[in-house]
């Protein structure tokens, strides 16, 4: 049975946890981690999606992006950056990692190569969240200048783009008055997708990505540090100061011609909806932390939340009720980045001891600094890594289920049937083989020359009728 577990980092403590969201034991560790808030990104293995491959972290200290498998509790990878990072994030099928730097400019590297794609100055001050949407369609960018550009991912990585000149964002949303401090994307893709926007002017701001219209502004009495939205996106969580804000982003309305009840969506069509404003009103706050709250995650099935603060504490509250179920307290230092995600395979009873390092880790190579000039390309060539997928799966389904499966992909199908036919013309002797090709071969040849004189006959004697009749025809039009 799957479990899941959170991630747990701090900007002062070197040691990030990763414990059991139900009972809070602690079953692994990352050392040597210090993050920034928004500064931890999951990268998921790009031949299974749902599996966390590697985690990356920037460090506060440091130019410096780390990258933790689940092999070991140590770096697995060490990226020198050429500033220092103050966000990243990794796009949803685990392709590109993006750095977000103090002085507003953006770094996009390919995991597994290295390669650096893209760097360039997408704002006037530090960059304070990045985020994919789920296609991977579009880059989306916050900032201290108060400002949320959108991306296109395909103009970024276009190699005829002039690099010299700075890309124009296809959307620049600058109705925040103060920093913006985090990101939400929604589920779907490019078309049907929305964005939430929280920032220090006590406000959250949802989105449009078809149409880069604002849809809603929502007021809160305090500056807003972080957001989670659920699955379904019908409830909107917003951390405060120290208190949580519950939103319902849908109501019921009567009406009263029917006697029946309809539901609705707050706000649109760019309204401004207070929350918590009125005092009179029974506010929905989750109340616990002592200070600044820095993250927010839901588990899986949006029941429960995990909030991380400034006062060091992690707390796991129920969402319906809005009660604190547990506290982790593990960490000497405040929490910048919690984040709630299904148990590693690796890390199961199952992949224990020596079995563990014999799994197959996800590609990557450390970041380049600099781009690579065409002389490099020319000289290094593409670089492409092909994961042998069938032999993950089989793996993994023998080590929960105690059997192994023969499922392979179609395209899998084709290329080992191939190798089984020309494995077995290989175990032949050669000159049987041979002897076997030329027989079928003049075989062939004798059937096509058949074919070719009985076609030769019929068009010689569909040509001598219609001569004939063509003759006959003109000798009685004369006469």
């Amino acid at each position: 049975m799957f479990s899941e577990v959170v991630l747990s980092c701090s900007n002062t403590d070197s040691t990030s946890y990763l414990w059991d969201v139900r009972s809070g034991t602690v079953v692994f560790s990352l050392k040597q981690n210090m993050a920034p808030k928004n500064g931890v990104a999951r990268a998921p293995l790009p031949w299974s999606p749902a599996r966390t491959g590697l985690v990356f972290s920037a460090q506060t200290d440091k130019a410096i992006i780390n990258a933790y498998s689940w092999q070991k509790d140590q770096v697995h990878s060490k990226s020198l950056c050429p500033e220092k990072i103050s966000t990243v994030a990794v796009s949803k099928q685990g392709v590109y990692c993006a750095g977000g730097t103090q002085g507003g400019k953006i770094y996009i590297w390919e995991i597994s190569t290295g390669v650096l794609y893209r760097s360039f100055d997408a704002h006037y001050k530090k960059i304070t969240a990045l985020r994919f949407t789920d296609d991977d369609t579009a880059l989306i960018s916050a900032s201290d200048d108060a400002s949320v550009n959108v991306w296109l991912l395909t103009k970024l990585l276009d190699e005829q783009e002039d690099i010299t000149v700075a890309p124009s964002p296809h959307y620049s949303w600058s109705d925040h008055s103060l920093p913006v401090t985090d990101i939400v994307c929604g589920a779907g893709t490019y078309g049907s997708a929305r964005i939430w926007t929280s920032s220090l002017d006590h406000t959250v701001k949802l989105w449009d990505l078809a149409t880069g219209s604002l849809l809603t502004t929502f007021l809160f009495p305090h500056p807003i540090d972080t957001l989670a939205v659920d699955v379904s996106e019908t409830t909107l969580l917003a951390a405060g100061h120290h208190n949580i804000h519950q939103v319902d982003l849908y109501k019921r309305v009567e009406e009263r011609s029917y006697a029946a009840a309809s539901v609705e969506s707050l706000g649109g069509m760019g309204k401004v909806e207070s929350v918590g404003l009125d005092s009179s009103t029974n506010a929905r706050i989750f109340k616990g932390h002592t200070d600044i709250i820095n993250s927010l995650s839901l588990s899986f099935d949006g029941s429960l939340l995990i909030s991380g603060s400034q006062d060091g504490d992690c707390i796991v509250w129920d969402v319906p009720s809005r009660q604190a179920l547990r506290k982790f307290s593990q960490h000497k230092g405040p929490v910048t980045s919690v984040t709630c995600f299904i148990k590693p395979p690796e890390l199961t009873t199952a992949f224990v001891g020596q079995q563990r390092s014999t799994e197959s880790v996800m590609p990557i190579t450390p970041f380049k600094r600099a781009r690579r000039t065409e002389d490099e390309e020319r000289e290094h060539g593409l670089n492409m890594i092909v994961a042998n997928t069938s032999q993950d799966l089989m793996e993994f389904d023998s080590k929960f289920d105690g059997r192994s499966t023969s499922y392979l992909a179609p395209e899998i199908q084709h290329i080992q049937q191939t190798n089984e036919f020309v494995g077995q013309v290989q175990t032949e002797d050669s000159s049987t083989s041979l002897r076997t090709q030329v027989n079928k071969l003049q075989s062939e040849l004798v059937r096509v020359h058949d074919h070719y004189n009985k076609v030769k006959s019929l068009h010689n004697e569909m040509y001598t009728n219609l001569v004939d009749q063509f003759m006959a025809d003109r000798r009685k039009n004369n006469n």
